[in-house]
């Protein structure tokens, strides 16, 4: 655009190209420039309310009529004081247009946009009666370049929101905050009509200008600085639980490649396609031990090179802990998690009863999913949890499946009765054991490979070979001569090892610990293991002690392991 030798034609060309910036999509601004008249806003206009007539949802598109008057005289006054460009035009006439074309799509958004624009018209000036009187003094001209300003800020806000992918699912909660900031724009037009309704002079000018960059940067700053501390708040009471800890923990732990079958998997690549409807539920099933967890943990990775991922690994350490509820919190909180539309979303929703009803936190889910466009859901261990509880989960993740055509849901877990009944037909299953050949054998000898592939279980190769790790190259011939039958064929081994210990006091200690870790309803950590292994029962007076370092898993041997400090079974096939 050619820069103009006058001032003003030249303050007008630095707000347009403001605009442009701000507003950072060339398609809707070629948009607005196709209409440069308002009888094209009313032709508009008036095939919107045929439109709405044939329908029987006739809105009162005349509320809109003083507001375009109104702007008809800013462009007449416009061409008084200087020779108004096209682009100029198009920017006064082209927005309104492409805004309530848009917001038909919706009742309460056009008539959300018919009251906004009827009380900015009661603010506007008469343009024309303003120039008439005050046409000497050249500082109008100035407080027109504001007016343009504070009509394209308004339309900024508009346009922004409703250019949104999904504007209809966050129109009832985050319109209201937009009407806000639109509130310190519609201050600032009334303040230049008072400006112009009296004689103007520079000062006054050079006052709206400050003012006016001040008002929109503080609300702003303060309207986002509430929202965050509000959103902060809930969240701090709800203390959703979160796995990122775990996730990394299991990527340390994988084997190069154990889950590449998965990733090559016809059916997987079906779930993977936000597009194939009829892959929404897939079920990674099989025996315990058979790396089901790890292939969770692959299943995540690879989702999330594709899109937005939500996941839960739930474990029988924490069942107690452990609810339907607590999961369906700890999905939401992660999809909001650095979305600042979706917590606005999260914020507004009923409190008591999306933290205290299942219901209800699985509808704010669903909304906020809707929101937030394709989402990949990954549960791991759900037969790890009280059956009540994943009987209650299983049937709100179904229902979530129903609801939102854009997500897709992963469950893993072994084929208990009860899921079933409920998953066989609504899930598509890849039965895990079956597959997972190439996987195991990262873990063995090619010589034991075929004997452990047709047993499909890591946790097996794993038990076997962390048994005989510190034996001698006899012992291991011996113990590989007659290799245990099943998994718990392999336990009995090592609890056979471990009631054979010596000394007895050793035996003792291992036992104890064992059972301390089957009973105790939180996991406990290596200290409180140390410091309750001082407490002798029968000894009343209490003599000081001390409890050397604790090697749980050379005791215990590895049916056992230490997780972030806390000791658990290494399988909660341990304590069944």
């Amino acid at each position: 655009m050619a820069v103009s030798a006058d001032p003003i034609q030249q303050a007008f060309e630095s707000v347009i190209r403001d605009f442009r910036s701000k507003l950072g999509n060339d398609a809707i601004y070629r948009e607005i420039l196709k209409s440069t008249t308002i009888d094209e806003v009313y032709n508009a206009t008036d095939k919107l309310q045929v439109e709405q007539a044939k329908k029987g949802h006739l809105r009162h598109l005349s509320k809109i009529q003083p507001y375009l008057e109104g702007l008809r005289g800013y462009a007449d006054v416009i061409e008084v004081f200087m020779q108004a460009k096209p682009d100029v035009l198009a920017l006064i006439w082209g927005p309104i247009k492409l805004i309530i074309q848009w917001t038909s799509a919706l009742k309460q958004s056009l008539d959300a946009i018919i009251d906004t624009v009827a009380d900015i018209a009661t603010l506007l000036p008469e343009f024309r009666d303003v120039a008439k009187i005050f046409e000497q003094n050249k500082q109008i001209q100035d407080v027109l370049v504001l007016f343009f300003k504070d009509l394209l800020d308004f339309y900024l806000i508009v346009l922004k929101f409703f250019s949104l992918a999904r504007w209809k699912y966050f129109f009832e909660s985050l319109w209201p905050r937009h009407r806000e900031k639109i509130k310190v724009v519609t201050d600032h037009i009334k303040r230049l009509t008072l400006l112009l309704r009296n004689e103007v002079r520079l000062e006054h000018i050079q006052a709206e200008h400050s003012a006016r960059a001040r008002a929109l940067e503080h609300f702003e700053r303060t309207e986002r600085s509430h929202r965050r501390q509000e959103y902060e708040a809930i969240k701090a009471d709800f203390s959703p639980r979160t796995y990122e800890r775990t996730l990394y923990h299991l990527q340390g732990r994988q084997s190069e490649g154990s889950g590449e079958w998965l990733i090559r998997d016809s059916i997987f690549n079906k779930w993977l396609d936000v597009s194939e409807p009829s892959t929404k539920t897939l079920w990674l099933q099989g025996i315990p031990g058979a790396g089901k967890t790890f292939l969770a943990c692959t299943a995540i990775n690879k989702a999330k090179t594709i899109g937005r991922v939500i996941f839960a690994f739930l474990s029988y350490s924490l069942s107690n802990a452990t609810s339907a509820l607590s999961i369906i919190h700890s999905l939401m909180f992660q999809l909001v998690s650095n979305h600042e539309d979706l917590q606005a979303v999260l914020s507004q929703a009923n409190y008591e009863d999306t933290k205290h009803e299942i219901d209800s936190a699985t509808r704010l889910l669903i909304t906020l999913l809707a929101c937030a466009g394709p989402v990949y859901m990954i549960i791991d261990g759900l037969d790890e949890i009280d059956e009540l509880e994943r009987g209650r989960l299983t049937k709100q993740l179904l229902c979530v499946t129903k609801s939102c055509g854009e997500v897709k849901v992963l469950v893993s877990s072994r084929p208990e009765a009860d899921l079933k009944k409920v998953l066989d037909e609504r899930a598509t299953v890849i039965r895990v054991d079956h597959q997972n050949a190439s996987g195991i054998q990262t873990f063995v000898t090619e010589h034991n490979k075929r004997w452990l592939q047709e047993r499909g279980m890591f946790l097996y190769a794993k038990i076997v070979l962390s048994n005989i790790e510190e034996l001698d190259v006899d012992e291991i011939r011996r113990e590989l001569r007659v290799l245990p039958e099943s998994l718990d064929d392999a336990y009995s081994r090592i609890v056979s090892k471990i009631n054979n210990l010596r000394p007895p006091s050793l035996r003792d200690k291992a036992r104890k610990l064992l059972g301390w870790i089957g009973c105790s309803p939180t996991p406990l950590t290596i200290q409180e293991m140390e410091q309750a292994l001082l407490v002798l029962p029968h000894d009343l007076e209490g003599d000081p002690r001390v409890q050397g370092s604790l090697n749980v898993t050379k005791i215990c041997g590895p049916i056992v392991e230490v997780v972030d400090d806390t000791v658990q079974y290494v399988h909660f096939t341990v304590k069944e």
